[in-house]
């Protein structure tokens, strides 16, 4: 709702533009004498379809870089198509500069800055950048918090008055501290009943340990107890300096007029640098870890196998990301072809790449049903098996680069779509023709180098597993139907598929095993409360055959496209 008056200025702005109108045909209307003849529909002429000219690089806008007199780095990029200004002020103060003691400490204290200032209440901030169509929003990952502006251009000084504000004079006050952590303890109590946020907390803290800076994952209610104001103010103090931070303007603006407007409000901003926090590399496992989190009456379980793979700015990054997405990058790729669309074991399977300074997590997985647990994860090993033993098919190579090449224009049609790649590129690191040469980068990945970079970054026998799921709950073990134990040991994966749906209105029960019994058949596993405390460790036992076996050239995005388009299911 806060959004609201923004698009209602847009709107307007658009409806006092001076563009010619299109012409539009007037739509011959039949009179009341013809009102009762047959309508006569004219034949639609034939039309050829035009083939697709050839493929060309998508360019960012110039971008200019300045630095203010106190050493705050400015990006400008001019975006004259609306009158609109998108401001994003990256400061490295993420999650991973949390004291160890005080998780989730950045978090609060960007939370925070919104909340008052020495000449601004919160309600006097709110109705400052609502009364004139705006929008100011914080968040924090784990290298950065970042403060959000989108206003109209004829706005902008009061934007950066404001913004400069909340980032150079807040106070803290204690009345809206106490009211954050009753707001924070209430979302932890409720994240408890997450299993999505019970997977990341248990994924991140498994990875890299509670430790390791990127392994200190959201805050606790302990540490929300002990928290004080003066921790806030002196984490502030010590990141929010003009040496710790940059600006990223995209919008409707003029150079030189705009360095001027800078130069009067976040030109005053301390001048100062911020410690440096070294991210450290994260040793391999040594073996497989199977993290079950026991959730009591959960109706799914949710899976998430991965492990540290790569930072942001590796040269790798472009390969490995064509590997992914033929695995998991989206609806029609392998994992949501096999486990969505032909086994119908879950609503949607994914692999993602998370996006890091220091070494990122790479995983793949999602939410089963409880029952089909052991399935999905026998195929998911599978389908891991696969992309990292054999290279992929040619045509599924090249519709996954055109995809990938095609969809990158979708990402900077807005100006804050803009801001945000152009800010990205800045905290990685990455060159100032990263995404102008993008397509050629993708284009020129073959089956070796996709292929190579999935074996360096996926490992699959040496993964982090987390499921969260109840540990007593019944899973099903044993081959899927009877109809596909009675067939051949060479039958095809489509044959398999397509024996126990004739049998499906005849279905033939299955043995089951409690969850956690089942996860023991693929490694030693750590059972742990909601509170991620250690209930139990159960030791690996003997590996068990999958219930579907399938051979890796089956298990292509194309040969599973195949197989659902034939009706071979």
């Amino acid at each position: 709702m806060r959004r609201l008056p923004f698009a209602l200025a847009l709107v307007l702005a658009a409806c006092g533009s001076t563009h010619t109108p299109a012409i539009v045909a007037p739509v011959a209307t039949a009179s009341p004498a013809d009102a009762s003849a047959s309508p006569v529909v004219a034949a639609a002429p034939r039309v050829t379809v035009p083939t697709p000219g050839p493929a060309r690089d998508v360019h960012l806008p110039a971008v200019r870089s300045t630095t203010l007199t106190n050493g705050l780095a400015v990006q400008l990029v001019e975006y004259h198509t609306l009158p609109v200004l998108h401001l994003r002020l990256v400061v490295r103060a993420g999650s991973s500069t949390d004291p160890a003691n005080l998780p989730g400490l950045a978090s609060l204290t960007g939370d925070m800055l919104r909340e008052g200032t020495t000449s601004r209440s919160s309600a006097q901030i709110a109705e400052s950048i609502e009364f004139v169509g705006g929008s100011l929003d914080v968040s924090t990952s784990a290298d950065v918090t970042v403060l959000s502006v989108s206003v109209l251009r004829d706005h902008a000084e009061t934007a950066l008055n404001l913004l400069a504000d909340v980032l150079g004079h807040p106070t803290f006050p204690q009345v809206e501290i106490n009211k954050l952590k009753r707001r924070e303890t209430d979302r932890l109590q409720q994240s408890r009943n997450d299993p999505s946020w019970l997977t990341r907390r248990a994924f991140y803290q498994g990875l890299y340990g509670e430790n390791h800076p990127y392994g200190r994952y959201d805050t606790t209610p302990a540490v929300l107890g002990r928290v004080t104001r003066a921790d806030l103010v002196a984490f502030h103090r010590a990141r929010f300096v003009s040496g710790n931070m940059f600006l990223t303007v995209v919008g409707d603006v003029q150079p030189a007029a705009f360095d001027a407007l800078l130069a009067r409000t976040l030109g005053t901003l301390r001048r100062g640098t911020a410690p440096v926090v070294a991210i450290a590399d994260v040793p391999a496992a040594a073996a497989r870890q199977i993290v079950l989190v026991d959730r009591p009456e959960s109706a799914q379980s949710v899976i998430r196998i991965g492990n540290v793979s790569l930072r942001r700015a590796d040269p790798d990054w472009v390969p490995f990301t064509v590997a992914n997405q033929m695995l998991g990058g989206g609806v029609s790729s392998r994992l949501f072809m096999d486990l969505r669309e032909l086994r119908s074991l879950s609503y949607g399977v994914y692999a993602r790449m998370g996006e890091n300074v220091g070494a990122s997590q790479w995983f793949a997985g999602g939410q089963v049903r409880t029952a089909v647990t052991s399935d999905a994860m026998h195929a998911l090993f599978r389908h891991l098996e696969c992309l990292t033993t054999e290279p992929a098919p040619d045509a599924e190579l090249a519709m996954t680069r055109s995809y990938l090449t095609d969809s990158f224009a979708l990402s900077i049609e807005t100006p804050g779509n803009v801001a945000d790649l152009v800010s990205s590129m800045r905290v990685y690191g990455l060159p100032a023709d990263y995404y102008d040469t993008l397509r050629a980068r993708v284009t020129a990945v073959d089956a070796a180098a996709s292929l190579a970079t999935a074996r360096r970054y996926v490992h699959p026998d040496h993964a982090l597993v987390v499921v969260v799921g109840t540990a007593a709950a019944p899973v099903e073990v044993g081959p899927p139907c009877a109809a596909a134990a009675a067939l051949p040991a060479d039958a095809t994966f489509a044959q398999q598929l397509q024996a126990c749906q004739a049998h499906a209105e005849h279905p033939t029960p299955r043995e089951t095993q409690p969850l956690q019994e089942v996860l023991r058949s693929f490694g030693p596993v750590r059972v742990v409360d909601l509170e991620g405390n250690t209930v139990r460790e159960l030791t690996a036992t003997a590996p068990v055959a999958s219930p579907i076996h399938a051979r890796c050239e089956e298990l292509s995005t194309t040969a599973l496209q195949a197989v659902a388009h034939s009706g071979q299911h």
